[in-house]
């Protein structure tokens, strides 16, 4: 991907910069330099991810966010050797930290105030629960995970039914364009607190930020808490009810199931290997707790 990072800086007029690489999860990002000093983060899409025309709308619904920190775009999109490049404002800061009422706090406002430009029409993908956690979901397949049983993928189709029916119930205008990963590695934590990467933004309901906010914390023995913190963030920003709060944990299952599938069909990613071992059993735990609360 080297080569694609210094042809996309060529053409960007930043061949005086120098790519750093940062790390391949979907997409492939470099860091770019000058001198010593970062100015700006390189996107390359994965081909065959997104289309041209849904990275366009990703950049057109950036555009009319007001009165929310996240990295910027600062170039249009470039095809480099059929790779699909954009260039961002380099945010300076670091991850924050899991477990964290603070941090859960403010991603809960970051998510209220995207929500409020969520009605409006783009080429961006749905993710419904086939799309999350199908056979064909976006993500991949997660009953392809070797580590999985019979058993196993029964009581993940279980809880996936019931999570489905839960969700037909939840009769609600909150519904649009959404982050979809507001997850912990797409916040920079710096003078304020920034989203990042809007790459897999596109329709759903409100309360599926949540549970993206809440991945790979779903058994933490904080969650009720940390559950309690994203609210209290929203609601500084926009109301929710009782029902909003009640569909979150469906949502939670929805969102485990999917990263069981990510993890699955992502092996070749470092930071999937750092991750994968157990995730599979954590996951089948996971949904049959929450068979449990709501059989």
């Amino acid at each position: 991907m080297i080569k694609i990072a210094l042809k996309a800086l060529e053409k960007a007029g930043l061949a005086d910069c120098t790519p750093i690489f940062h790390q391949t999860s979907e997409n492939t990002t470099f860091i770019i330099k000058k001198g010593s000093i970062p100015f700006y983060t390189l996107r390359i899409s994965r081909r065959g991810y997104r289309t041209y025309s849904q990275l366009r709308a990703e950049l057109e619904w950036l555009g009319a966010i007001k009165d929310t920190d996240f990295a910027k775009p600062v170039s249009k999109i470039l095809d480099i050797d059929g790779y699909y490049c954009i260039f961002f404002e380099y945010i300076e800061g670091k991850m924050p930290s899991y477990n964290s009422e603070s941090v859960l706090f403010n991603i809960g406002k970051i998510a209220a105030k995207l929500h409020k430009f969520a009605d409006i029409s783009l080429d961006r993908p749905i993710w419904n629960i086939e799309n999350m956690t199908g056979e064909k979901g976006l993500w991949g397949n997660w009953r392809e995970n070797k580590e999985l049983t019979y058993k196993d993928r029964d009581i993940i189709e279980k809880a996936l039914d019931i999570a489905d029916k839960n969700i037909k119930n939840y009769h609600t205008k909150k519904y649009g364009l959404i982050h979809a990963d507001l997850r912990i590695t797409n916040i920079i934590q710096g003078d304020k607190y920034y989203a990042i990467d809007f790459d897999d933004c596109g329709y759903g309901y409100f309360m599926q930020d949540i549970a993206a906010a809440l991945s790979f914390m779903e058994n933490s023995e904080n969650i009720e808490a940390l559950k309690l913190a994203w609210f209290k963030g929203y609601e500084e920003i926009s109301p929710l009810d009782a029902k909003d709060k009640e569909t979150a944990d469906h949502f939670m299952l929805l969102r485990r199931i999917q990263l069981l599938a990510w993890v699955t069909s992502h092996k070749y990613s470092e930071y999937v290997r750092s991750i994968s071992k157990g995730f599979a059993g954590a996951s089948v735990s996971i949904a049959y707790d929450y068979l449990n609360k709501n059989s």
